[in-house]
């Protein structure tokens, strides 16, 4: 039987956490799959934990070379790869069991969808995502808007409009993929947890440093929104990406409403983004500002009541 699913896994270091990942995808429900692990120059023991289950299991095809980073490894599986469908999978998480037989069915019943994510559970905290395709794009204009190592991608998306990772984003990568996929296909998240994510103290995300993240994403932000003709303020832009930044940066709340008006008069211009998803994703920033900085007197702005409408996932 033709496999309809490549699940693709770069492996770097990952011995304590390498077997869970394999175990998690060889018991899934669903088995029309192949599974491609890259073993990207780990210099531990995970190669010969995957080399164990490679004999095992006729499904895994094994890579191992050199480390050339991870945006390198998804393309260099993606390109291999001979299913219908992308399963993402990192070396440290473990999928639900249940996790590709619903996704794929999902991808089978909405064919105008070209990527699909799911909510994630980590330390005992589920974690969930816009479903819908409106406000998804809309949130794409701060962060993303998928658990990155969840995703099932169609193949075919990805090949018909060169929407290959970009290898010169060693971080960040998935965010700007995501905001070059958004002009080309429908986007969804499951309501269900897919995944049980663990965050690392050796992870990407957390050792990359401020002023690294600033230059990657001000590109994103640069590319992603250059259709809207407006002028970002790329370092208020770059505080609103995430909480914490509200949080530890000083914002003036007059500067971001006049900002956000701009961000929504050049949408009526342009018509990007639906207009309503864009103000409840606003909206989310705006409560998060009067949250962090106890500014009680931002409760009577439309930016706060939008808010309040855009935190139904």
């Amino acid at each position: 039987m033709d496999v309809k699913v490549s699940v693709i896994m770069p492996v770097y270091n990952a011995q304590n956490y390498v077997e869970e990942a394999i175990l998690s995808i060889l018991n899934q429900t669903y088995q029309n799959f192949e599974f491609i692990i890259i073993n990207d120059g780990s210099t531990d023991k995970s190669l010969e934990i995957i080399q164990k289950y490679a004999l095992q299991d006729n499904r895994i095809k094994v890579i191992s070379r050199e480390n050339k980073g991870l945006p390198y490894s998804l393309n260099e599986g993606i390109k291999l790869a001979k299913g219908k469908y992308i399963v993402r999978m990192d070396a440290d998480d473990i999928s639900i069991s249940d996790r590709i037989e619903r996704q794929l069915k999902f991808m089978e019943n909405h064919l105008e969808v070209g990527i699909v994510g799911g909510a994630i559970i980590s330390n005992h905290k589920i974690f969930t995502y816009y479903t819908n395709d409106k406000m998804i794009k809309a949130e794409l204009i701060f962060s993303t808007p998928f658990a990155h190592p969840c995703v099932m991608i169609r193949k075919e998306i990805i090949t018909k409009y060169n929407l290959f990772y970009n290898e010169k984003f060693l971080h960040s990568q998935d965010f700007e993929l995501f905001s070059r996929m958004a002009k080309f296909t429908k986007m969804a998240n499951l309501k269900e947890v897919v995944l049980k994510y663990r965050i690392l103290d050796s992870s990407i995300t957390k050792n990359t440093k401020e002023k690294e993240r600033y230059e990657f994403l001000n590109q994103i932000f640069t590319d992603s929104l250059k259709e809207l003709d407006f002028e970002i303020n790329n370092k208020l832009h770059f505080y609103l990406t995430v909480n914490h930044r509200i949080k530890d940066n000083k914002i003036d709340r007059n500067e971001l409403y006049n900002y956000f008006e701009k961000i929504v008069n050049a949408n009526k211009v342009k018509k990007i983004f639906d207009d309503f998803s864009l103000k409840k994703v606003l909206g989310k920033r705006w409560l998060w500002y009067v949250y962090y900085k106890k500014d009680f007197k931002a409760i009577f702005s439309k930016y706060f009541v939008y808010g309040l409408l855009g935190l139904k996932k």
